[in-house]
């Protein structure tokens, strides 16, 4: 694995840690944007290069991350209409 595989590697994973571990509202979207924009990245990096199993976890990173967004979205606009 080259040095490059290994950060984007890195990359997306923590930032998707970053965003479902995320307890401020506020935060969170936009770390869902971050984790997601570096997920669709490595799929793109990936497609001439795919590393053993990382295609299925980028594939469950992307969906989770979908619906942690939907989730968070329809929250906020729970609390947005409750003020």
């Amino acid at each position: 694995m080259t040095n490059k595989q290994t950060h984007f590697l890195a990359d997306w994973r923590q930032l998707c840690h970053a965003a479902l571990f995320e307890t401020n509202p506020v935060k969170l979207l936009e770390r869902i944007s971050r984790a997601r924009n570096a997920v669709l990245d490595r799929i793109e990096d990936c497609h001439t290069k795919p590393l053993n199993g990382e295609q299925h976890d980028l594939r469950d990173a992307l969906t989770t991350l979908d619906h942690l967004r939907r989730i968070t979205e329809r929250q906020n606009g729970d609390q947005s209409k409750a003020s």
